[in-house]
């Protein structure tokens, strides 16, 4: 009998845990958009498909040679190792640079409210910038 009853306790507990999982997820969950100007900058797309928070962010490479801003490529990613901590997201990206080298960036979208968030690469120098999301769907 005491076995029963540690048993639905030990379920009990976990069904909460994952449905208090969820939610927290709920409020990342979708595709977010950025743009500077009108122009995108990147898309972080996000889900809970495996039962953990994961997706990709598709990053907008803009140019504004010729003396109009334009996007000149994009360049897709999964996100290594996402976690939220309250109310930021962390991931870090793998990233090729031109001369073929590897590096690893850190990102972080910080809610400001229901569908609206900062997005920052934290170690892409100084000049990097704060773009804000948008939650579309």
């Amino acid at each position: 009998m005491d076995r029963r009853i540690f048993a639905i306790a030990f379920l009990a507990g976990a069904l909460v845990g994952a449905s208090a999982q969820s939610t927290a997820d709920a409020r990342w969950v979708g595709i977010w958009n950025a743009d500077v100007n009108g122009l995108p900058t990147s898309t972080l797309t996000l889900a809970t498909d495996t039962g953990e928070l994961g997706g990709t962010v598709v990053l907008d490479m803009v140019s504004d040679e010729g003396g109009t801003p334009h996007v000149i490529a994009s360049d897709p990613h999964v996100l290594i190792n996402p976690h939220v901590d309250g109310g930021t997201l962390s991931f870090h990206v793998k990233m090729q640079k031109p001369d073929g080298s590897v590096v690893m960036r850190d990102f972080t979208v910080a809610l400001l409210s229901p569908g609206n968030a900062n997005f920052h690469c934290v170690n892409c120098g100084a000049d990097a910038p704060v773009v804000h999301l948008v939650k579309n769907r």
